[in-house]
């Protein structure tokens, strides 16, 4: 019986500096009966050389050999495509996979005999902030992102948020998901007055436990939007947020001088529309800021959190040095997206359905 094979991947996105596994966490893995392969120069933006790998027990292969050799395939950012289509029929992908965006590829990959499992899975209902079980990496990741922000935008605003000899600056966070509660905890700590919007009863109990101040659910009508952000100094946007995106002339209601981060602006997406990815632009005398990948700036945080939680699902994966992927395992509910062929995630099967019935096809 050979043993389980885990590749852990260098990421490839532009800025993205974190690992799915870092050499603390190899000697666990190894335990499992598996052979850990890492890509080489895999963790050397986070701070964590391949030497320091090597030490810890894994072997460093050279770039492109993973597909190949690795039964299971870790990453933290979805791997590009052409990566996984030399995956073979059986081997399994784990990432943040954010199936629900790509649903067309989850079923090309599906199609393909891949087993995928999304780091990220969705939230709990009524829970927000919460993680969805000990397998879910998503948020810890976005809690991260949440902190970084307001202290990225606190550094772009040009003045402390408590006020110093000038009045509090006022924050808004839109969203109240793990990014967002933490955005709205981090700007409070630091002294601004914090108000947030999100829709549904435990969303806004949350903004308020968090000593935010909850932003009438009508406020963010299309009509009143520019009103509304034209009186802060500091608005960071969630990929937890609200479904009406903050359009160009939303941002150029705001004070010159004020500073805007979108924290969903990636190639998924974004939630502002003049943000664009990984870029800082001043709009109408606004600073607007592409963060989607945000817990990347602080890469050795991020992928030591990311890590515990891959070495904690191979723990369940492989329990007696096979590898077992049971669909009916509830606590792989919400991050299996597709096995033995089939996408077997609920929601992306029906966004699956839908957009076919919107093609017209049968």
């Amino acid at each position: 019986m050979s043993a389980v094979v885990l590749g852990v991947c260098r990421e490839s996105l532009p800025g993205e500096r974190r690992v799915a596994l870092v050499p603390r966490s190899v000697p666990a893995v190894r335990q499992l009966g598996v052979r850990v392969l890492v890509e080489t120069g895999a963790g050397a933006a986070a701070g964590f050389p391949d030497a320091a790998y090597t030490a810890a027990g894994a072997e460093i292969v050279p770039a492109g050999e993973l597909p190949a050799r690795a039964d299971v395939l870790a990453a933290v950012r979805r791997p590009p495509a052409e990566t996984v289509d030399r995956l073979r029929w059986g081997q399994l992908l784990l990432c943040l996979l954010r199936a629900g965006q790509v649903p067309h590829l989850v079923r090309r990959w599906a199609d393909a005999g891949l087993t995928l499992i999304g780091t990220d899975p969705p939230p709990l209902p009524g829970m927000p902030g919460v993680p969805a079980g000990r397998f879910d990496a998503g948020c810890g990741q976005a809690a991260l992102a949440g902190y970084k922000a307001v202290l990225l935008a606190a550094d772009r605003l040009g003045r402390e948020l408590a006020g110093g000899v000038a009045e509090p600056a006022l924050v808004l966070v839109l969203g109240a998901g793990p990014a967002g509660l933490r955005a709205i905890d981090t700007a409070r700590r630091l002294g601004a007055t914090v108000h947030a919007y999100a829709a549904g009863r435990a969303a806004q109990a949350a903004i308020a436990a968090q000593g935010g101040f909850v932003l009438p659910l009508g406020s963010w009508d299309v009509r009143r939007r520019g009103a509304v952000l034209s009186r802060f100094d500091v608005v960071v946007s969630s990929s937890e947020s609200v479904p009406m995106p903050i359009d160009t002339a939303a941002v150029r209601s705001l004070r010159p001088g004020s500073v805007v981060v979108d924290l969903a602006c990636d190639a998924d997406g974004r939630t502002v529309e003049p943000a664009v990815p990984a870029t800082e632009r001043t709009v109408g005398g606004v600073l607007v800021i592409g963060a989607g990948d945000l817990a990347a700036a602080v890469p050795a945080t991020a992928s030591t959190a990311y890590a515990r939680v891959v070495a904690d699902l191979l723990a369940a994966l492989v329990p007696d040095g096979l590898l077992a992927v049971d669909p009916a395992d509830p606590e792989l509910a919400g991050l299996l997206i597709a096995h033995g062929g089939t996408v077997v995630d609920d929601a992306v099967a029906r966004r699956l359905r839908e957009a076919t019935a919107a093609a017209g096809l049968p």
